[in-house]
Order: structure tokens, then sequence, then C-alpha cells
């Protein structure tokens, strides 16, 4: 959950960032079986006036998620400057039920 800073040209810059660099390289590693994003239609947070404008879903697929989660920090070590990280959040959630 993230989105741009407000600067001029800021977003069509975070969004080609994600677009041709980010997705592109979690997309490298094995267990991800999809990525994508999403703009929030609505979102409501406690205490935040404007909450998160994006949201990227990853669809991971692995035996072990402790040794995975390692690796996309192994991978990455910058973001796009327009990347507003003070507003940036994330949640990472595991299916438990549903179809396979």
């Amino acid at each position: 959950m993230n989105g741009p800073t407000q600067g001029e040209g800021d977003e069509e810059a975070y969004n080609r960032w994600y677009d041709e660099v980010d997705l592109p390289d979690f997309k490298t590693l094995p267990e991800i079986i999809s990525a994508r994003r999403y703009k929030a239609l609505r979102c409501k947070v406690t205490g935040m006036e404007q909450p998160w404008p994006k949201v990227t879903a990853y669809e991971i697929e692995t035996d072990d998620f402790a040794g995975f989660s390692q690796k996309p920090g192994e991978k990455r070590q910058t973001f796009a400057p327009t990347l507003d990280r003070f507003w940036s959040g994330n949640r990472m959630t595991i299916q438990v039920s549903g179809d396979e």
C-alpha cells in the first residue's frame, strides 16, 4: 500500500518505476505467481485523511515464507525517489480457505 510523492510529474515517474522496474524485478523470483497493482477507489484508515492510493498484491507460492521474505530485500535495495515512503505500509496475508 503506497503512493507517489506530490510533486509535478511524480505520479508518472512512480508509475513508470513500478511498471518497468519493480514488478518485473519481483516477477523474476520463482516463488512469485503473479503481481498486480490496483488503484484504491475507496479506503478508510483511522488517523489518515487520504490513505494509500495504490495497492500492489503479490501471489506467492512457497513452503518457506521466512526464507522467501529475505529475497526481495537482498535483490532490491533502492526505491523510486517518487515513492512516498512516509505513507507506505504493508500487510502480509496467507490463504486459509478457498480454491487451491
